[in-house]
């Protein structure tokens, strides 16, 4: 569940690529997959659409449910999408009716920070644009006692160790002449390109395997890189898998 940053992308908008279409590589074949994430959708719209119902229909015991907003909740001039993310405000109460409903179908809610945007200042330091929203959703997760994927935090320390050029390859940011379906070429420091799913997904596919509890079959699925210590396999994923 969530926005465009997660949407399933086809042959019509590549080489624009949502992180989850790369997850399937940590998986065992045959995993199931189901992407309902959309373009420009926030928590009020994903409601207000009827798009969570969707989601409810089709949920089931045991089901692993990924939630990851911000980007378009954080729209303060929109009023179809836009959320407040303060303590009491409609981002936190969304997200917890998302975990509470997807709970009492037997399902297994995780939620997601924001992937950062591709922005520096003038030193090459990554700036912060999601303002409240990734405390919001720390917040909510540690309220509800639910397994948090920091990818605001991880996809930082990412982005901002490529630096500004090398970054450039995980964004739609190009020049003209490269891809078909952008011949004039494309600025865009917030949707991602292969390089930046898969950078995503191996963050993703690393912090899920450290989950327990309720969340063990989950975590004992993901298939990493097998080194002799949990700190050479975090970094073989941080940094190796990132950049080659």
């Amino acid at each position: 569940m969530g926005d465009s940053i997660m949407q399933y992308n086809d042959c019509t908008t590549y080489p624009q690529t949502g992180w989850p279409q790369l997850m399937p590589r940590f998986f065992p074949a045959g995993t199931l997959f189901e992407n309902y994430a959309r373009n420009g959708r926030s928590t009020k719209s994903f409601i207000d659409e009827g798009r969570f119902d969707e989601v409810l229909n089709s949920a089931s015991k045991g089901d692993f449910v990924l939630i990851g907003f911000a980007h378009n909740d954080e729209k303060s001039a929109d009023p179809t999408r836009y959320t407040s993310p303060e303590e009491g405000g409609t981002f936190r109460k969304n997200l917890e009716f998302f975990a509470t409903e997807l709970q009492k179908k037997g399902a297994l809610p995780l939620l997601l920070t924001p992937v950062v945007r591709r922005k520096f200042d003038e030193n090459g330091k990554l700036l912060s644009t999601h303002g409240e929203y990734p405390e919001a959703i720390r917040e909510t997760a540690k309220k509800l006692s639910l397994p948090l994927i920091d990818l605001t935090k991880y996809t930082a320390q990412a982005v901002e160790r490529a630096g500004i050029e090398k970054s450039l390859s995980f964004y739609m940011n190009f020049q003209p002449g490269i891809y078909e379906n952008y011949p004039d070429g494309k600025e865009d420091n917030s949707h991602l390109r292969p390089d930046g799913a898969f950078m995503v997904s191996s963050i993703a596919a690393r912090e899920l395997s450290k989950l327990d509890g309720a969340y063990s079959p989950l975590a004992k699925s993901v298939i990493l890189p097998a080194f002799a210590d949990r700190e050479a396999l975090e970094k073989e994923v941080n940094d190796e898998l990132i950049y080659n």
